[in-house]
């Protein structure tokens, strides 16, 4: 497999390459306090008080930055991102409470509302390799590499423990094609966070890209080591095996509702690697196997049909199992 692969047939995520913007309109709450005609300005501001106080401790009940950060270690993004809205209502000018959304909408894959959210910080907070660490990662989802590269170099010469900024340059040069930078990159942080399963995945679809198959399915062997249900890797380790052509390894333990992404992509892997007989097989089976009308499927089949220059054999396997 080539790195000049269009990737747009293969259904699958790799880490931080996603690309899905969906962008939140954050509500505004106004709290008010009425009072009667005529008050002064003690009995103003007792009212005010009164009115006020219930409202806010009803708001923040529960809610706080830690709880926030708690969920988003458990990659809960949605819950975090709930209780810090509800959170920066009553504290619109905390900081750590504003890096912490940050983080969150990059868990979200939301790089423009990240940046938003840290260009809004003091300038004091600015300053730190964490926000420089999270600007260029919401940089790098934007598609920025460039900018990215500046903010994620500067962090990691700051803070030389922030292993998210080594994998981040990691998957910039994997982008343009540095291989031996990529590599590098994801080496150190792997020196950084040795069980990182995303930054072990990040590797092998580096190799994988290379054409290293052998090195690909090791890295991605060792990401399922340290976090057994990461899809990415699975799906990755099966793209590995078939384009060692060891299709039937690819298939083995697939759930019904995901074979026929599955056989897709490996008939995918198939026709790259020139087994035309075998994508045939694969790319039809997933088209079988779907139950609706499999438009991906579909589409490389029609592709394969304008590489071949001859038609293909009866197909040799008739039925899949696992």
């Amino acid at each position: 497999m080539r790195a000049s692969v269009n990737s747009v047939y293969l259904e699958l995520f790799t880490g931080l390459k996603q690309r899905r913007w969906i962008f939140l309109a954050g509500a505004m709450l106004a709290l008010s306090a009425c009072s009667g005609l005529g008050p002064g300005p003690d009995e103003s501001e007792v009212a005010a008080k009164a009115d006020i106080d219930p409202v806010r401790e009803a708001l923040s009940s529960g809610v706080s930055v830690e709880a926030a950060n708690q969920a988003s270690e458990q990659k809960d993004y949605d819950s975090a991102y709930n209780t810090l809205r509800q959170y920066l209502i009553l504290n619109p000018d905390d900081d750590a409470a504003k890096v912490s959304l940050a983080r969150t909408y990059l868990g979200r894959h939301q790089g423009l509302n990240a940046q938003t959210v840290l260009n809004s910080l003091s300038e004091e907070a600015k300053d730190t390799p964490q926000v420089h660490m999270l600007l260029g990662l919401a940089l790098l989802l934007d598609g920025k590499r460039v900018e990215a590269t500046e903010q994620l170099e500067l962090a990691l010469a700051e803070d030389p423990t922030l292993w998210q900024s080594a994998n981040g340059l990691g998957l910039i040069h994997d982008f343009d094609q540095r291989w031996d930078e990529a590599e590098s990159s994801y080496r150190r942080a792997i020196e950084i966070k040795s069980d990182s399963a995303v930054v072990h995945n990040n590797l092998g679809y580096s190799y994988l890209l290379q054409g290293r198959v052998d090195d690909a399915v090791a890295a991605f062997s060792e990401s399922l080591v340290h976090e057994p249900e990461l899809d990415i890797a699975r799906s990755n380790l099966r793209l590995a095996l078939a384009a060692k052509g060891r299709y039937l390894d690819a298939i083995a333990g697939t759930e019904k509702t995901k074979l026929p992404q599955v056989l897709n992509n490996i008939g995918y892997v198939a026709m790259l690697s020139g087994d035309f007989e075998s994508a045939d097989i694969f790319l039809n089976r997933a088209i079988d196997e779907s139950p609706v009308y499999y438009d991906t499927a579909q589409e490389n089949l029609e592709r394969l049909q304008t590489l071949v220059d001859k038609p293909l054999g009866e197909r040799r396997l008739q039925s899949i199992t696992n």
